[in-house]
């Protein structure tokens, strides 16, 4: 036990788990705020486009705008290798509130696109942080059983934060809206001064009296000898023990990123997880659901909607946030490799679906747009597949799939490589829509490609993670 932890502190010997609900629910708040960055977008393009708009923007700067985000998403994992695994997990999660809290407050007194534009890269840089760190820390202090659920419950709030902007923003404005946010972020920088950090980065560290003490408090118990010593083998181990590397713990260091690299690229179960993320990635990015709510007033006037798009876009948000929900019952029954699978082929049915409906429209002469409700139908079909299948299971795949000690770089580099993607396929899908030419069939074409080829990856190379400890896990991978 911790020396400076006292037995009376906990109610019984069996322990309590509110401070890891507590600290999920911190997460999950935070990851709130990047859904209402994401969200923020189609509803106040179309504020824009008012005639008494204080903004008029050009397509180009609409598609810059959109993509903003982006680009400082793909610079904050730079941030985040420099802190991470030095100020650990809670501190960067802490720090990432600033920029945050200052991005609304540009947007709140903004005049002119330039100040918008900053705001929003500023934003996306806020958002990379907490997209990077939250899996991370959760990943490390959340008991194995409840790492699913708690894990899937960020996906949830993600989406509450988009079904805010769809929903309440267009009613408040983007200044009120702004303001409001700006308050949500002041009051996750407070609460961030008061979880414990991830005893895992404190055993990396050498801070086993504070890990200790971390995992006491976590747990609820004054007893943690046993997880402790789990934390130290899965440590020790980190993936090295299991193929039979000749390297020892000293040769390691967790701030060597060099070490952190060599390990990704040259062990076996480090390579299988990286590549699984990176096919991940591309088929998120390439589902199409950014750029649905990216551009959803668009696509939705495009296709003939039978209701008025700013109401599908609100019914599209609050939809995915049910599905998250009904998402938080699935992961927890069914396997997660399951869920990928199915979710993933049927999500591509549904693209397809979508993509032929628009090339009838956009490169025929047959008048389908009285078929306008079967796309129309598809879309909410589609959010349903992907949201309670595909997008929870990743949320909690990405979480324990990777080995502790190259976590954070393994993130630094997918982030990076998601954003860089997200930023390329929100900045011209606008303008292969609007100034190339090729219509939404195009891209829609290129989506259902992408989900059914990368199922088809994954069905190779996805073990089932679902009940598995950490170190388990890594067992599984290097199989």
């Amino acid at each position: 036990m911790a020396k400076d932890v006292k037995k009376t502190k906990y109610a019984s010997p069996e322990g309590s788990q509110k401070w890891e609900y507590l600290c999920a629910f911190f997460c999950a708040i935070s990851t709130a705020c990047t859904g209402s960055v994401l969200g923020w977008n189609s509803p106040t393009l179309t504020e824009f486009e008012a005639a008494n708009s204080p903004f008029s923007l050009s397509v180009p700067e609409v598609s810059t705008l959109s993509a903003a985000p982006s680009f400082g998403n793909a610079v904050s994992p730079i941030f985040c290798v420099l802190t991470i695994n030095r100020i650990g997990r809670r501190n960067s999660l802490l720090l990432s509130m600033i920029p945050m809290t200052v991005s609304w407050g540009l947007i709140l007194i903004a005049e002119d696109a330039r100040v918008l534009i900053a705001a929003r890269i500023i934003a996306g840089f806020a958002s990379g942080v907490i997209f990077y760190t939250v899996p991370i820390y959760k990943g490390e202090i959340l008991s194995s059983h409840l790492r699913g659920p708690l894990s899937s419950v960020g996906s949830i709030t993600y989406n509450m934060g988009n079904v805010f902007m769809f929903a309440v923003g267009p009613h408040l404005g983007f200044r009120i809206t702004a303001g409001v946010c700006m308050a949500v972020g002041i009051c996750l920088l407070i609460s961030f001064w008061v979880i414990p950090e991830s005893p895992y980065f404190l055993m990396m560290v050498g801070k086993e009296d504070q890990a200790e003490g971390a995992l006491e408090k976590l747990r609820g118990k004054p007893d943690v000898s046993d997880e402790l010593e789990q934390i130290k083998t899965t440590l020790r181990e980190k993936g090295k023990t299991l193929v039979k590397s000749e390297k020892t713990r000293s040769e390691v260091h967790p701030k060597k990123w060099s070490d952190a690299l060599v390990q990704l690229f040259t062990i076996r179960g480090n390579i299988r997880a990286f590549f699984i993320i990176v096919i991940f990635s591309l088929m998120i990015q390439f589902s199409g659901l950014g750029k649905i709510i990216t551009y959803g007033h668009i696509i939705f006037k495009d296709m003939g909607s039978p209701i008025e798009p700013a109401t599908s876009t609100t019914i599209f948000a609050v939809l995915q946030l049910v599905c998250n929900v009904l998402g938080f019952g699935t992961v927890t029954r069914f396997g997660r490799r399951q869920l990928v699978l199915f979710s993933g082929a049927l999500s591509g049915i549904c693209l397809m679906i979508i993509a032929t409906y628009f090339y009838l429209i956009e490169h025929t002469n047959i008048d389908v747009k009285r078929f306008a409700v079967i796309p129309f139908c598809t879309v909410f079909i589609f959010i349903l597949v992907l949201t309670t299948g595909f997008n929870v299971a990743y949320g909690v795949i990405i979480t324990e799939i990777f080995a502790t000690d190259i976590k954070a770089l393994a993130l630094c580099i997918i982030t990076i490589f998601s954003s860089s993607i997200s930023m390329f396929s929100i900045k011209y899908y606008l303008l292969m829509v609007k100034s190339w030419g090729f219509g939404h069939s195009v891209p829609f074409f290129i989506f259902t490609i992408s989900m059914w080829l990368g199922t088809a990856l994954l069905s190779r190379l996805l073990p089932e993670t679902k009940g598995k400890t950490l170190l388990e896990i890594q067992r599984k991978l290097n199989d």
